[in-house]
This record gives structure tokens, C-alpha cells and sequence, in this order.
């Protein structure tokens, strides 16, 4: 009998530990319905539904410290299929466009040796499917070809970037959270960097603000009671002593089902904000033995948030919003009260 051979090309796997401390922000759940986990150095590709890790993506040599599907909501066909790509950033700096279905590294893009801040494919124009933004430590924004590596624009800052966030309501408007306050550009565009430096504004105590100068009431009801809930106020000034910082902010997003709307999540409470009337108008704040915040998704069909713990625990909270009249420095307004119950948290096994 003649001896032969069979090649069988079998997917890699690698045996999991503890995560690194830098992996906590690099996950990421598809379009598709897989996800994406940094572990160390390595991508682990899990498929929900079975548990299942079904491809390792193995060519970084720092610890992993983002992960990004791309959205891949365009038209395909036969010649120009779903291609199932993602981008990966680690420590070092380096961002690493994947074909996941072939576990092959398309291109590789390098800025500087800092861990990558922030970065998301841009979904909401039609010029190009291959954009990616991305901050690079210090204070830069770069504009990438995730297709050839391309750097297509760079922007600077005056201050640190921490993360960003796009208005789902107008993809011109982009939030960029730093150490000192949060610039907002209403100028991007994927063709050239924004020719301003934005607008810069700081997150300060109502109680340094003229507008809340007035002594409040021992037993507050009603209307006045839900204005006690407005705990910080948008301005244009640098706040002194009583400012809140945003050091400890862990995320700033759009609110993608009310707009002019925005979320800053902190360990232990989360403050919705009304870019319109320049102050938040909702307090989430955590249970005095609950466990701290470290991510926030909301919902775009409705007021809700899906909020994720530190000890891995999932709670839906659903805001219940009531309209208030009140009156404030001889002006009228109606701001809304968020109340958010959340179920028995999910533990994931």
C-alpha cells in the first residue's frame, strides 16, 4: 500500500488566563454576531451562540488594546463580498487591519509607540468604506485607509485626548473628550481635518454657576426637586475650585435615541447631558453597594442603556422621562427626569 499525505489546514487556538489590565477596552460585538476580545497580544474571534472561539488573530507583540468591527453596511455581491474585517490597536501604537475569515493581517499602521486612545471606522458617509479615525497620544487625530495604510489627514489639540464620539444625527459633529473638558468639532469631514480647533467647554459645579446661586429650598418638591437632580452645568469658562473632573470620566457618547443629547459614564453614576440647554438633565447614579460602571451601550430604538460592571455583570436600565416645567433666572423650561430601574443583572458564565 502506498502512503500519502492529507494537508488540513486547521484554525489556530490559544488557551486563555487572566486578561491583561490594558485588554478591559478591546471588545467588540459585530454586525455579524461575533465578537472580538483582546487577550494580551492575541485576538480571540468568539461566536456567541456556541461559546466557542473560532479564530485566534495572532501578530501583535503589545497587549491589545481595541478592537473595532467594520460595519461593512454597503451593498455586496459575488465579485465584492462581506469581508469580515476588523481593526485591532495595542499598546505600542500599532493598528492592524484583519481578514478574519483568513486570520491574515491586511495592512499594518504605525504613528507613534504610544497605546492607540481611541478608534472607529467611519459608517456614516458613502465616499469610502475603508476610513478609520483613530487618537494617537498625545493630542492627534489621524484620518487612515484601512485598505492600503494610507494616512489621508492629521489634527492636533491643544489638550489630551481621552476618547471620541460621532453625532448619529449629523456625522459632521465629533466629540472629543480630553483631560481638561470636551471640544466639539461641527466641521469634519473625511476629505480634510477640521479648520477649526473647536469649541472647548468644561464640565463645572451648578453651585459656582450665577444660575444656580439661588439657596434652595429645605424640602424640595415637584419641579424643584427634579432641578436638584442637575448636577453639573456645560460652560465656556474654565472652572476653579469646584470642578468636576473629567479624569475619571471612563466614556463620552451620543445619545443615538434623543438628540442633542450626551452620556458621560463615570464609576459610579452616569450623567446625561443637554447640549442644547447646556446642562445635564438626568443623574444615573449606582447603588450604594453596587458594583462600579465600566462600559455603557445605548439604544438607538429607545431610551435605554445597557450597562456593563466590573465584576461582569450586564443591567438594562430604562429611562422613564416626564416633562417639568420650572422657572430659573426668569426663564422658562421644560427639562425631563431620567429614572432608570434595573432587572436582576445577567452573569454571564
Amino acid at each position: 500500500m502506498i502512503p500519502y499525505t492529507v494537508n488540513i489546514k486547521l484554525a489556530a487556538r490559544t488557551l486563555t488566563g487572566t486578561l491583561s489590565l490594558q485588554n478591559k477596552t478591546a471588545v467588540d460585538w459585530g454586525w455579524q454576531g461575533l465578537i472580538a476580545q483582546g487577550c494580551h497580544s492575541s485576538i480571540l474571534i468568539i461566536d456567541p451562540k456556541t461559546a466557542q472561539t473560532i479564530q485566534v488573530l495572532e501578530r501583535h507583540k503589545a497587549n491589545v488594546v481595541k478592537v473595532k468591527w467594520s460595519r461593512e453596511n454597503y451593498h455586496h455581491n459575488l465579485s465584492s463580498p462581506y469581508s469580515l474585517r476588523l481593526a485591532s490597536a495595542d499598546a505600542a501604537g500599532k493598528i492592524i487591519v484583519w481578514d478574519v475569515v483568513s486570520g491574515m493581517a491586511h495592512c499594518e499602521i504605525q504613528e507613534h509607540s504610544k497605546p492607540i486612545q481611541d478608534m472607529d471606522w467611519l459608517w456614516n458617509q458613502d465616499a469610502s468604506h475603508d476610513l478609520l479615525l483613530a487618537v494617537h497620544p498625545p493630542n492627534y487625530i489621524v484620518l487612515w485607509n484601512g485598505d492600503t495604510g494610507t494616512k489621508l489627514w492629521k489634527k492636533s489639540y491643544a489638550e489630551n485626548i481621552l476618547s471620541f464620539s460621532f453625532d448619529p444625527f449629523d456625522p459632521s459633529n465629533l466629540a472629543l473628550l480630553t483631560s481638561e473638558g470636551i471640544v466639539f468639532i461641527t466641521d469634519f469631514s473625511p476629505s480634510k481635518p477640521p479648520g477649526s480647533s473647536g469649541k472647548k467647554v468644561y464640565i463645572a459645579s451648578p453651585h459656582s454657576s450665577p444660575a444656580h446661586s439661588k439657596p434652595a429650598s429645605t424640602h424640595p418638591t415637584g419641579a424643584k426637586k427634579a432641578l436638584n437632580k442637575v448636577k453639573v452645568l456645560i460652560t465656556n469658562e474654565k472652572p476653579m475650585a469646584e470642578a468636576v473632573t473629567l479624569n475619571d470620566c471612563l466614556q463620552l457618547s451620543y445619545l443615538p435615541s434623543k438628540k442633542s443629547h450626551m452620556l458621560l459614564l463615570y464609576p459610579r453614576e452616569i450623567l446625561i447631558l443637554d447640549l442644547e440647554l447646556s446642562q445635564t438633565v438626568g443623574v444615573v447614579a449606582i447603588e450604594r453597594s453596587g458594583v462600579p460602571f465600566i462600559q455603557v451601550i445605548p439604544c438607538a430604538q429607545r431610551d435605554a442603556l445597557y450597562c456593563l460592571h466590573e465584576n461582569g455583570c450586564i443591567t438594562l436600565r430604562v429611562c422613564r422621562s416626564t416633562a417639568i416645567a420650572a422657572e430659573e433666572t426668569g426663564k422658562r423650561f421644560f427639562p425631563f427626569t431620567l429614572s432608570f430601574a434595573p432587572p436582576s443583572p445577567f452573569r454571564p458564565v
